[in-house]
């Protein structure tokens, strides 16, 4: 009887430790890397909030490179407010209805194959599958359908610090971010469907078609005038970017006749001429930089 009692306590601490050891408090670190699969940056997706877009990305940051499995993490929301930088009110307001939210949000990955007319074939994906807000404290946890993009990566990857990104003023200034370090970063400077154009670019330039970052920004039918869409998505972006972040953008337009066809982006790190230098964002390089100089040797 001693004996059988003896299993069932040492079952009941198992269990309670897996659960233990399954959960983990959010750390908020601004130096921890954002590193993500480039199929998963350059992806089509849902539209999230500001908040939503931080969010996602602090949980990746919280990821380990040598990390088997997704934990479920656990913020305290006047923690958050505090960390983000925004009012208590607002961020109680919206996590009443963020859980909610984000389970709808959808990322739509390529997988290689196109349809009987010619449309590229997509995997459906979601951020998180499991989220609940309860006093105060928002308990969330990434989809195991992400681990491809996001769990063991060797090459073909983007990494940056969090706190490159933690300033930005819009969920469309963090995707602009995204995918211009991972193009960048990859040494090539068109996407794909620019490849055949003759247009010439400097060194450190990236070319993009109207129709891709339409695409990318989820904007097929959103802001339909193209001076719109640059206006309201692009030029704000960009703005958001050169006043919050460790990179100075500027961009110019290629037309095709009277349309506006494609975009070039010229891109650099920005630091000030003085020896006042941020620190952080000077690490930030090197670390972006060693990462890739290490994927490049095949480390």
């Amino acid at each position: 009887m001693r004996n059988e009692l003896t299993k069932i306590r040492n079952r009941i601490k198992l269990f309670f430790g897996v659960i233990l050891l399954d959960s983990k408090e959010m750390k908020y670190n601004r130096e921890y890397l954002v590193v993500q699969a480039n199929e998963l940056v350059r992806s089509k997706q849902d539209e999230l909030s500001l908040l939503e877009s931080k969010l996602v990305r602090l949980a990746i940051s919280q990821v380990l490179k040598e990390s088997a499995d997704f934990k479920t993490y656990r913020c305290g929301v006047s923690e958050l407010a505090k960390y983000f930088g925004i009012s208590a009110q607002n961020i109680y307001n919206e996590m009443k209805y963020l859980a909610r939210d984000l389970m709808k949000k959808n990322i739509y990955i390529r997988d290689g194959t196109v349809d009987k007319q010619g449309n590229p074939n997509f995997k459906i994906l979601h951020w998180i599958d499991y989220a609940e807000y309860k006093d105060g404290f928002f308990e969330f946890r990434l989809s195991e359908n992400l681990k491809p993009y996001l769990l063991g990566l060797k090459q073909l990857f983007t990494a940056y610090e969090y706190g490159s990104i933690i300033e930005l003023p819009t969920a469309y200034s963090i995707r602009l971010y995204e995918i211009l370090i991972s193009w960048k970063n990859s040494g090539i400077t068109r996407e794909e469907s620019t490849k055949q154009t003759l247009i010439k670019l400097d060194e450190d330039e990236i070319l993009f078609s109207i129709d891709y970052l339409r695409d990318y920004f989820n904007c097929k039918d959103k802001y339909a005038n193209t001076g719109d869409f640059i206006k309201y998505v692009i030029e704000y972006a960009i703005n958001g970017i050169n006043e919050n972040s460790n990179i100075q953008l500027s961009f110019r337009r290629i037309k095709e006749g009277r349309s506006i066809k494609y975009l070039v982006f010229k891109f650099g790190f920005e630091f000030p001429p003085d020896e006042e230098i941020d620190n952080r964002v000077k690490k930030s390089r090197e670390i972006v930089n060693r990462v890739f100089e290490e994927w490049n040797r095949g480390i």
